[in-house]
């Protein structure tokens, strides 16, 4: 006995109504220089209810700094500002979290004038230096 099956193929066409959507843009900062740095280096990253950053000059002594905006209202706050030998100078890279603390690095700046390694605690933007970059030991100058 014979069997024979039948497939039955529904086509559905759908429509869709498309208006021109344009993109909107809305800036959130100029960066000037002493007041909130200059040269924005790195990628934003963001925790929800902040953007956090870092400039690779400016600030209060032209070596960098690391600031959040507030995404409800853009308004600005500058965590910290480099001093070189204290606590490193020219940041380069992107900010990463693990949700306690902000963490980089800066490429020149800290005991060696080789850079260094950074956290910042999120709650009350506390600073602690990791460590110093040295050279032949550890490596110098970090740019990642």
């Amino acid at each position: 006995m014979k069997k024979h099956f039948f497939f039955l193929t529904l086509l559905f066409v759908v429509a869709f109504s498309f208006t021109g959507a344009k993109a909107q843009y809305t800036k959130l900062l100029d960066f000037n220089g002493t007041v909130n740095g200059s040269y924005p280096y790195g990628s934003l990253i963001s925790d929800g209810t902040y953007l956090y950053g870092m400039t690779y000059e400016g600030g209060a002594n032209d070596l960098g700094t690391v600031f959040k905006i507030q995404i409800s209202n853009n308004s600005y706050t500058k965590i910290l500002d480099f001093a070189g030998a204290e606590n490193g100078s020219y940041p380069q890279g992107s900010l990463i979290s693990d949700g306690t603390y902000l963490y980089g690095m800066t490429s020149e700046g800290g005991a060696n004038s080789s850079g260094t390694a950074f956290k910042i605690q999120i709650s009350n933007n506390a600073y602690t230096k990791i460590m110093d970059f040295a050279g032949t030991a550890n490596g110098s100058n970090p740019y990642g």
